[in-house]
């Protein structure tokens, strides 16, 4: 190994070394674009299983666990979305409330106290950003959830996982996992926020009925207050 000495100033065993860490480098990189090719793909096949061209109804069961609280808080209802951008939230029990996102305005209308509240949608606020993962996910909206929130993606052998990280500090930081099983859409979402309480949304599906569109369009003028 004389000749590799004289011509190029360094020993044989590093020579190795450096073809070695070139090597590893190499493998290295072939997995993380597979990784990244992967997640797409993945997500893509989420999104495409949660696309709709019609109204959909989603029935859901909402779950909190606050550390100010013995006892989870249950409530539940019904999602329903409209493309391209119309969301409501019907909160059937505890008590009927109704909460919506159209474009970038927020509706909120308590019946029982006759409350109502109209405001434009925060990415700095965490609620904002929470009724964003709703939004993009009913609406098959990949562009969104990537523009807001850094994906982990992971498969296992019946269930896919979806962990969302904000991209931008919030007064309150949080992160989300959302998964389903395999081939099909999103059936549990949970949010944990920094002090430890966790809410989770365990969401089915509805066959969509033929009086579907006349109770959504019900729900927003309610929530217009018309």
């Amino acid at each position: 190994m004389k000749f590799l000495s004289q011509n190029t100033g360094i020993s044989y065993s590093v020579f190795i070394r450096l073809i070695w860490i070139r090597a590893c480098a190499g493998l290295i990189l072939c997995i993380l674009i597979s990784h990244i090719s992967y997640a797409e793909d993945s997500l893509s096949k989420v999104m495409q299983s949660m696309q709709a061209d019609n109204t959909v109804k989603i029935a859901y069961q909402e779950i909190r666990h606050l550390e100010l609280m013995d006892q989870p808080w249950y409530g539940s209802g019904y999602l329903y979305a409209l493309p391209p951008d119309l969301m409501i939230k019907e909160q059937l029990e505890p008590r009927r409330l109704l909460m919506g996102v159209q474009a970038d305005t927020l509706y909120y209308f308590d019946p029982e106290n006759n409350v109502r509240h109209q405001a434009e949608m925060d990415m700095d606020n965490p609620l904002s950003l929470n009724i964003s993962i709703f939004k993009a996910l009913i609406h098959a909206d990949a562009d969104l959830l990537k523009r807001l929130y850094r994906l982990e993606f992971s498969h296992y052998p019946e269930r896919w996982l979806m962990n969302l990280q904000p991209k931008q500090k919030t007064q309150s930081d949080f992160t989300v996992a959302v998964s389903g099983r395999l081939e099909q859409g999103v059936d549990m979402i949970k949010i944990q926020q920094a002090d430890g309480d966790i809410t989770e949304f365990l969401l089915q599906k509805q066959t969509p009925d033929s009086d579907i569109e006349k109770k959504l369009n019900q729900l927003y003028l309610e929530l217009q207050g018309e």
